[in-house]
């Protein structure tokens, strides 16, 4: 599946080549991109984000991953 970004998020598999599925270090970039945004709208707060996931077997890895990030 190839990766879809849109207004409502990004969706693809997970796993292969960067920028055509969901790796690692696709999710550290958008994680990045969104966390400046965030802060940025707000330099003068301390924010948190909050991350939710699902069940499936890669949702504990993306979630370390932008935890991480």
């Amino acid at each position: 599946m190839t990766l879809i970004k849109s207004i409502s998020g990004i969706r693809g598999t997970i796993g292969g080549p960067t920028g055509d599925t969901l790796n690692p270090l696709d999710i550290v970039k958008f994680t990045s991109a969104y966390a400046t945004f965030i802060a940025n709208r707000h330099p003068d707060k301390k924010l948190k984000i909050v991350v939710g996931r699902d069940a499936r077997i890669s949702g504990q890895m993306v979630r370390q991953t932008i935890c991480g990030t």
